[in-house]
C-alpha cells in the first residue's frame, strides 16, 4: 500500500509539474500572438481565417459587425501599446523655431522631428531619411511638425501618450478667447527647463546677423493690444498654403506660449518668409530701417484682412441665396421683397442679420471683441489729416488728383492706395453709413464750403513724422560736451493748422496740416539719418517727450473736437538706436500694462528698467495708446 502512494504521489508531482509548464508557454506565447495578430491585420489574413468559421454560425451581418469589431480591437492594441523608447526624449535638444526642412533633401513635405537629437528629416516609410536614421542612430520617436503626432520608427506605430503633450504644444501652442483675455489682464510667469523665469511676450529674440530691426518691430507688434488678440486667435486651415500672416501669427504664440521650454524665440521661419515674400527687400544679413520694415508688414495685414473679411461676407451671402431658392423651387410662398432681394447682395446680408434671434445677437457680442469682425488695420490706426493749400491761378488741380499726389508721401505708405480695388472702395463706402461717419463727412463739407479759397483734402495716416532740427555744425568750447535737445511739442507744432510744411520738394505751393481724427495707436516716427553727397549721417538730438498725458488737443481741427472727445495718450513702446550708424543697432523699452512695469529688450536681453529711463536715449519710432482703450484692446 506503502508502494502505490508513493507512486500516486510522483505521479501527482509530474501532473503539477507539467501544468505549471504549460502556463508559462501559454503567457510567453500570448503576447507573441498578439503581435502576430497586430501584423496579420494589416495583411488582413488573420480576419479571413476567423470569418470563415463564423460563417457557418451567424449570418452575414452578423459576420461583418465581427469583423469590424475585430479590427478595431487589434488596430486599437497597436495604437496604444506602451513605446518602450520614451525615456530616449531629450527636451532640451528640442529646437522647432527653425524652418521646417529635411535636413538632408531640404524638402517641406512630410517632415519629422527626432525627438531624441531634435533634427528634422523627410518621410517615416521604408527608405525615407527618417528611417534610416533611426536604425543608423537608434533613434526611434519621431513627431510631424504638422499634425503633431508622434510615431516610432522602424516599428511604424503611432505614439499615444499623455507625456508628449508638453512638447506637441512646444511645437504648436494655441489658445482660446478666456485665455487670451487672462493674459490681457494678467501677467503670467513661465519657467524653462533649465529653471529660469520669464515673461510670456516679453521674450528674447535671436538676433540672425543685423536682424535687430525686425526683431524690434515684433516687440512692438505684441504691444498693440487688438492686433496682437487677432494674431493669438488666428486659426490656419488645412490644405492652404503659408502665408506671411500664417508665420507671424505661429511667432506671436510662441512668444506668449507660458510653456516654453527655452525662455527663449527665434524669429528664422518668419525671416525666411519675409525674404521670400518681400522679394528679398528684407533679408538676412542686412540692415534696414524699421519704419520701412513695419509699413510693409502692416500693408500685409492689411490686404489679408481684407480678404478674410470678404470670404465671411461671400460665404453669408451663399447661405442666405442658396435658401431663397430652394423656397422658390419648393413652391413655397414667398414675399415679393424676398424674390427682389435674391440678386442683391447688401440686403440678403442684412437680412441674414435680422434673421438671428435677440438672444443670439447678445452672446454673440459678448463672446466677440469689437474689432473681430473689422479690418483690424483700420481699427487700430483710423486717424485722418486735413491738409490745406491755397488756390492760385494756373495751379488749379482737382481732389483727386491731389489725392495721388499726397499719399506718396512720408506720412503714408506708398503702397496703401495702389492696391486698393474698385470693391474694397465700394466696401468702405458702404462702411460709412453709420451715424458717427455721417457726422463726419458733414462737418467735413461744411469746412470745405467755409473755405473756398483753400483746397481742402482728407487723407489718412499710420504715422506721423516728426523732423528733428539740424544739429549745429561748429561746437563752442563752452557747449562742447552739451547734447542739443527738442521738445515733442517744437515737433508737432507742424499739425497745428498754422505754421506751414511742404511735404515734398517738388511742391512749391506750401501745406498746413492739422488732425481731424485721432487715432487708438498713435505712433510718431523721428527721422535721425540723412543722406548727404558723401555718406550717412546720424543726428544725435534728443527728444524731450511724455510718457503720460501727452494731450493732442491742441492739433486736433476746432470743427472736429466734438467727435474725438478722448485726446490723451500714454506711451506703451519707445524704439531707440544707440551706437554709430555702421555699428549700431535698435532696441526697445516696452510696458507691461497689467503690471504698469518697464522693459529694456535687446535681442536675446531683457532687463527690467525705472520709467526714468525711458526718456534718455535716441528715440526712432514712438508708440502711444489711447487712453480708452482697455487692456482687451475694446473702447
Amino acid at each position: 500500500m506503502e508502494r502505490k502512494s508513493k507512486k500516486n504521489s510522483k505521479i501527482e508531482k509530474t501532473e503539477s509539474a507539467s501544468k505549471k509548464k504549460k502556463k508559462k508557454n501559454d503567457d510567453m506565447s500570448e503576447p507573441e500572438e498578439d503581435e502576430k495578430k497586430i501584423n496579420e491585420v494589416e495583411d488582413g489574413s488573420l480576419l479571413l481565417k476567423s470569418n470563415k468559421t463564423e460563417n457557418n454560425v451567424n449570418n452575414n451581418d452578423n459576420n461583418n459587425t465581427n469583423y469590424d469589431n475585430q479590427k478595431n480591437n487589434l488596430l486599437y492594441k497597436k495604437r496604444n501599446r506602451v513605446c518602450p523608447y520614451l525615456r530616449t526624449i531629450n527636451r532640451n535638444l528640442l529646437d522647432f523655431d527653425f524652418e521646417k526642412l529635411c535636413s538632408i533633401s531640404l524638402s517641406n513635405l512630410h517632415v519629422y522631428a527626432c525627438l531624441v537629437c531634435g533634427l528634422y528629416f523627410q518621410g517615416i516609410g521604408k527608405g525615407t531619411h527618417a528611417y534610416t536614421h533611426s536604425l543608423e542612430k537608434n533613434h526611434y520617436v519621431f513627431i510631424n511638425l504638422e499634425t503633431c503626432k508622434t510615431c516610432c520608427i522602424p516599428e511604424g506605430y503611432e505614439i499615444v501618450d499623455a507625456s508628449l503633450n508638453d512638447i506637441k504644444y512646444f511645437l504648436k501652442p494655441t489658445y482660446n478667447k478666456e485665455q487670451v483675455e487672462h493674459l490681457c489682464y494678467n501677467s503670467v510667469l513661465g519657467k524653462s527647463l533649465d529653471g529660469g523665469d520669464f515673461l510670456p511676450g516679453l521674450v528674447g529674440l535671436n538676433n540672425l546677423k543685423n536682424t535687430d530691426y525686425c526683431n524690434v518691430i515684433i516687440q512692438l507688434i505684441c504691444s498693440i493690444i487688438p492686433l496682437r488678440n487677432t494674431l493669438l486667435l488666428y486659426e490656419c486651415k488645412e490644405n492652404i498654403a503659408k502665408n506671411i500672416i500664417v508665420v507671424l501669427s505661429d511667432l506671436i504664440k510662441k512668444i506668449y506660449n507660458p510653456r516654453n521650454f527655452k525662455g527663449v524665440v527665434s524669429p528664422h521661419e518668419f525671416l525666411q518668409a519675409v525674404g521670400i515674400e518681400s522679394n528679398k527687400n528684407f533679408k538676412i544679413g542686412t540692415k534696414k530701417y524699421p519704419l520701412d520694415f513695419f509699413l510693409w508688414l502692416l500693408n500685409k495685414i492689411y490686404r489679408h484682412s481684407n480678404k478674410m473679411l470678404k470670404k465671411r461676407k461671400l460665404s453669408t451671402l451663399k447661405k442666405k441665396t442658396g435658401y431663397l431658392k430652394r423656397k422658390l423651387e419648393d413652391n413655397e410662398p414667398v414675399s415679393k421683397e424676398e424674390k427682389k432681394n435674391v440678386h442683391d447682395k447688401e440686403k440678403i446680408y442684412d437680412e441674414m442679420n435680422k434673421s438671428d434671434n435677440t438672444s443670439n445677437k447678445k452672446k454673440k457680442e459678448k463672446d466677440k471683441w469689437v474689432y473681430s469682425n473689422i479690418n483690424i488695420v483700420d481699427y487700430c490706426f483710423d486717424g485722418e489729416l486735413l491738409i490745406k493749400t491755397i488756390k492760385e491761378e494756373g495751379n488749379e488741380e482737382s481732389q483727386e488728383n491731389m489725392d495721388l499726389k499726397f499719399n506718396e508721401s512720408d506720412n503714408y505708405s506708398k503702397d496703401y492706395l495702389k492696391n486698393i480695388n474698385e470693391e474694397e472702395v465700394e466696401e468702405e463706402k458702404n462702411k460709412q453709413k453709420n451715424d458717427y461717419q455721417n457726422i463726419y463727412n458733414n462737418t467735413f463739407l461744411n469746412l470745405v464750403k467755409k473755405n473756398k479759397n483753400y483746397l481742402i483734402v482728407k487723407i489718412p495716416f499710420r504715422t506721423l513724422s516728426l523732423k528733428l532740427p539740424n544739429a549745429p555744425v561748429f561746437k563752442s568750447t563752452t557747449e562742447s560736451n552739451i547734447i542739443p535737445q527738442v521738445s515733442i511739442f517744437e515737433l508737432l507744432s507742424k499739425f497745428d493748422g498754422e505754421t506751414e510744411t511742404f511735404l515734398q520738394e517738388h511742391f512749391k505751393i506750401p501745406n498746413t496740416l492739422i488732425i481731424s481724427k485721432l487715432p487708438k495707436y498713435l505712433i510718431f516716427t523721428i527721422e535721425r539719418f540723412s543722406k548727404n553727397n558723401f555718406f550717412i549721417e546720424k543726428n544725435g538730438t534728443i527728444v524731450n517727450f511724455v510718457i503720460k498725458n501727452l494731450d493732442m488737443k491742441d492739433y486736433v481741427h476746432e470743427d472736429f473736437l466734438s467727435l474725438n472727445p478722448v485726446t490723451k495718450y500714454n506711451l506703451i513702446a519707445n524704439i531707440f538706436h544707440t551706437g554709430t550708424v555702421n555699428q549700431g543697432s535698435y532696441k526697445i523699452h516696452v510696458l507691461n500694462q497689467p503690471t504698469n512695469e518697464w522693459y529694456e529688450i535687446e535681442d536675446l536681453h531683457v532687463i527690467s528698467i525705472l520709467p526714468q529711463l525711458v526718456l534718455l536715449p535716441e528715440s526712432c519710432i514712438q508708440l502711444y495708446q489711447r487712453q480708452d482703450v482697455k487692456l482687451n484692446g475694446d473702447i
